[in-house]
């Protein structure tokens, strides 16, 4: 979380109040999916897959039942309609066994495709390993469940999942029985930081992002985005590099947002940063959510000028109303009244 100062978001959280009593809550998400493949998630299957696993599947469904595709010409694989010709239309595009059985010349046109690649990240740092108190779910297990959901709803689809930044960082997924897979290297791929990649908790380690995504793609960057904004915009800057369409998921705790706290409170850093003792927090609330708001105002601009979008999300929310706002962006499809 970020420490109530007045200048600009950082990475630190809650400590421990002048009670001594801890209120840092530390945790990543549980047990491994198993290998098996499972073609759809049958109630007897159910008992082998994590409980993540399960709700993503059921939150998947929803997804695609809550997002009306739009029927586009483009370049896909499936036959939509015919259409007739136009003036100087091109030898090439007419369908001559379709246009033999009458004086009109057809065009044969295909349907475009919403997101015939979809590459996922999700940032596993310390700072997603948080939350505010025990009622909430840690920012890392809800980043993680969004991640897993946006991947049941394209594999349902029958769209391509791949997840860079993990241990399996090329591997493309495809069908909806490998959901099982994509879920166990997803849950077991930890934080890659400074040890690993030479980079301190400030930077979003996507440099682990191998150059295999695809072209006219769709890349979805799922994190708290609390960087300073030089470290933000290098972020974006080589992401805009890659073939592909970037969605940002942001997803905060609601005392990020606003700073609940009074009294006396220590902020303890989950990434190696000093720690913070504040005598009277709410002195500072206003403060504090005056640069907050102009934190993500600076992330949804830098967003936009780098062909970006941003998605916000709170984890006392519910997961779907974001989830299917991103989905209708990614697919180009409306959601239903």
């Amino acid at each position: 979380m970020g420490a109530p100062g007045v200048d600009s978001p950082g990475k630190n959280s809650p400590g421990k109040d002048s009670t001594g009593k801890d209120s840092t809550g530390m945790g990543a998400s549980g047990r491994k999916a198993p290998l098996a493949a499972v073609q759809t998630l049958a109630p007897q299957a159910e008992s082998l897959l994590p409980p993540m696993t399960i709700e993503a599947e059921r939150i998947g469904r929803q997804i695609r039942a809550g997002v009306h595709r739009q029927h586009r010409p483009g370049s896909g694989e499936d036959f939509w309609q015919y259409r007739p010709a136009h003036a100087h239309e091109p030898a090439q595009h007419i369908d001559w066994r379709q246009s033999a059985r009458g004086e009109q010349l057809w065009v044969r046109e295909r349907e475009a495709e919403g997101a015939q690649h979809l590459a996922l990240w999700c940032d596993s740092s310390p700072s997603m390993r948080w939350r505010s108190r025990d009622a909430l779910p840690f920012k890392l297990d809800r980043a993680r469940l969004c991640t897993l959901a946006l991947a049941a709803a394209a594999l349902h689809g029958g769209e391509r999942v791949s997840l860079p930044g993990t241990l399996d960082p090329c591997r493309v997924f495809s069908g909806t029985h490998t959901l099982p897979q994509l879920a166990e290297t997803l849950l077991s791929s930890g934080y890659r930081g400074s040890a690993d990649t030479g980079q301190t908790g400030e930077d979003v380690p996507l440099r682990v992002m191998p150059d295999t995504l695809r072209p006219h793609g769709q890349l979805v960057l799922v994190s708290d985005f609390l960087l300073p904004p030089e470290a933000l915009e290098r972020l974006l800057r080589d992401v805009a590099s890659r073939p592909a369409r970037t969605r940002l998921f942001c997803v905060l705790d609601p005392a990020e947002r606003a700073l609940p706290y009074t009294g006396r409170q220590r902020f303890e850093s989950l990434e190696a940063e000093d720690a913070l003792i504040l005598p009277s927090v709410e002195s500072l609330a206003d403060a504090y959510g005056r640069a907050m708001d102009a934190h993500i105002d600076h992330v949804a601009r830098l967003a936009a000028q780098y062909r970006a979008t941003l998605t916000l999300h709170q984890t006392d929310q519910p997961v779907l109303p974001a989830l299917l706002a991103l989905y209708a962006e990614l697919t180009g499809g409306r959601l239903h009244p």
